[in-house]
């Protein structure tokens, strides 16, 4: 009952966002997360709210369990945020002014979980993450709002490792690089030869041959 209630909230207020509602159907199914968080709805501001040391949500003295919102002058949701028992658990969703949704994240017990996406103001998409029990994990990408591809990094247990890319708005590649088992970079530094960056120690120094 709990993914049928979760799921038809995010089709209810997204409109025109079928990917994401994908990805995160499919993140709370795999979880087999069985908490069910009440679709009682208190404003951030609200006089009963109280944090804890810990990051923990009381309202009215008790941990707190349902969505704290914040609106924008016109009265539409900025942002909304879900809680069991005082920690952040399900789904964290912003919108913009006009309704359109501008990021979805997931948590559990209080860290980032599962596949988060965010969209720029013209509905392209602004970035892909992943992560697992609050650490990256797998593939990162963030795109311009043009749609061209701004980031593509990757991580295993919250370190870079692998293949990581940045380019510019005009194209032009920023860095381009490979981390290996080892902490060090080996990568293409925008000029012909490949060139060798010491992870550890920030020393360059000439590399013959192409990292893949």
């Amino acid at each position: 009952m709990k993914q049928i209630s979760v799921i038809g909230f995010l089709i209810l207020i997204m409109v025109g966002c079928d990917e994401p509602i994908k990805e995160i159907k499919q993140t709370i199914e795999e979880d087999g997360n069985d908490m069910v968080i009440p679709e009682l709805l208190v404003l951030s501001s609200d006089s009963g709210i109280t944090k804890k040391q810990n990051g923990d949500i009381l309202f009215k003295g008790q941990p707190f369990s349902g969505y704290l919102i914040e609106k924008y002058p016109n009265d539409t949701i900025a942002l909304k945020k879900g809680y069991f028992e005082g920690k952040q658990n399900g789904i964290m969703m912003a919108f913009y002014e006009n309704g359109n949704t501008r990021y979805i994240r997931p948590y559990r017990n209080g860290e980032k979980h599962g596949t988060h996406v965010g969209f720029h103001r013209n509905g392209v998409k602004a970035f892909e993450y992943h992560f697992v029990n609050g650490f990256s994990e797998g593939n990162h990408k963030e795109w311009f709002a043009s749609g061209q591809l701004a980031t593509n990094m990757n991580y295993v247990n919250g370190k870079e490792f692998g293949k990581q890319q940045a380019w510019r708005a005009d194209g032009k590649v920023r860095s381009n690089y490979i981390v290996r088992e080892n902490g060090r970079r080996y990568g293409l530094m925008g000029i012909k030869r490949c060139t060798k960056l010491d992870g550890v120690t920030q020393t360059v120094d000439p590399y013959k041959g192409t990292e893949q």
